[in-house]
């Protein structure tokens, strides 16, 4: 049976750690510490999304991830300046994807549909999927900016519905993050975890339903 597959994109399906040489460039940081400003840089943006979605207070993906990156660079004493926030910025709709991309077009050969349900802004998402060539495999794209309110919450999930013609309880969120996975199975999705770090399951229940190390493995148990 075709499945409806979502597909979360950031740490996901695209390496959000893949412009390290770019904040080394453009900061002048060694690059042992332009990698670990980046992971500070992600860390607090997904730390700013939960924090904005218990406060009530949402502010879109784009907004969350210059404020996490002025952070980021303040942090590690780089003045964050208009042109290396720009700069960076724009090297963030460049992310690499973590694998290629024909294993996506693997699952749409066996009849799945293939959608982007992201914490993105729609317009970050087109762009990202046009410049790495993403756009070619999915179908559609949904994001949390539509419910306001970002990942675990239910009603982020919930977006998936206004874009397909299948209840919640039959799409599937494939993504990395076990939180990310484990909000969709409170919501009512299936869900496939892509361990690609091996990393031990969440402690607050909803286990995945499909256990893969890559995309090529998903695409070889769904198609």
């Amino acid at each position: 049976m075709s499945e409806v597959l979502c597909f979360d994109v950031y740490g996901s399906t695209h390496n959000q750690h893949s412009i390290v040489d770019e904040i080394a460039a453009v900061t002048g940081l060694p690059t042992d510490l332009a990698a670990d400003l980046s992971r500070l840089w992600v860390d607090h943006q997904i730390g700013y999304s939960m924090e904005v979605s218990l406060m009530g207070a949402y502010e879109d993906w784009y907004e969350l991830t210059v404020r996490s990156l002025r952070y980021a660079l303040e942090y590690y004493g780089v003045e964050p300046t208009e042109e290396i926030v720009e700069t960076l910025m724009a090297a963030y709709e460049h992310l690499e994807p973590y694998e290629d991309l024909s294993h996506f077009g693997r699952l749409r050969e066996a009849g799945h549909d293939l959608y982007i349900l992201s914490d993105g802004t729609p317009e970050m998402l087109r762009t990202l999927a046009g410049n790495t060539g993403f756009d070619a495999y999915v179908d559609g794209i949904a994001s949390v900016d539509e419910a306001g309110v970002y990942k675990p919450h239910p009603d982020a999930y919930r977006t998936i519905e206004d874009h397909v013609d299948r209840p919640l309880e039959e799409c599937t969120m494939v993504a990395t993050h076990t939180f990310d996975v484990a909000g969709a199975s409170a919501a009512g999705m299936e869900t496939a975890l892509v361990n690609r770090f091996d990393v031990p399951p969440t402690r607050l229940g909803h286990e995945p339903g499909l256990v893969v190390d890559s995309y090529a493995e998903l695409a070889d148990e769904l198609s």
